[in-house]
């Protein structure tokens, strides 16, 4: 898989994002089976999912503000800890989830809700539909706005 996803395998996962936590099989559906020559969505909800964990996790702890020496140093305490070892348990975990997924509807159902629980859990207390469908719109405008 590239090292970053294009605006529109992003904006594809959000819509999976989204079709997943409200349930919306169809909707779903359709974006599993994808186009010619896509990546299984499984796959892009996986990397995308990382990606923004791992961002989420430079924020809360700080990092994401350092620079220079300081920068390095708390990355590499950071990478000696025990949130990263167990980031990295995680991360495998749900790879390996996505790989075995393939295009399964259900599966990919929900590593999508998992993805959205984990997402939720540094940006609210609870799956508030307001705050879902404001994340929801941030995670979008963010795949446009590096477009």
């Amino acid at each position: 898989m590239s090292a970053e996803l294009t605006p529109d395998q992003i904006l594809r996962v959000v819509a999976a994002l989204e079709a997943a936590w409200g349930g919306d099989e169809d909707a779903l559906a359709a974006l599993v089976r994808g186009g010619h020559r896509e990546q299984p969505l499984a796959q892009l909800i996986t990397h995308y999912g990382a990606s923004r964990l791992q961002s989420m996790l430079l924020v809360v702890t700080g990092i994401v503000r350092l620079d220079g020496p300081d920068l390095q140093e708390a990355l590499s305490e950071f990478r000696e800890g025990l949130i990263s070892h167990m980031t990295t348990i995680a991360l495998s975990m749900m790879a390996g989830w996505a790989h075995t997924a393939g295009d399964d509807v259900r599966a990919t159902g929900e590593l999508a809700r998992q993805v959205m629980r984990a997402l939720l859990s540094f940006t609210t207390d609870g799956d508030d539909p307001r705050e879902v469908q404001a994340l929801l719109a941030h995670l979008r405008a963010n795949a446009v706005a590096h477009s």
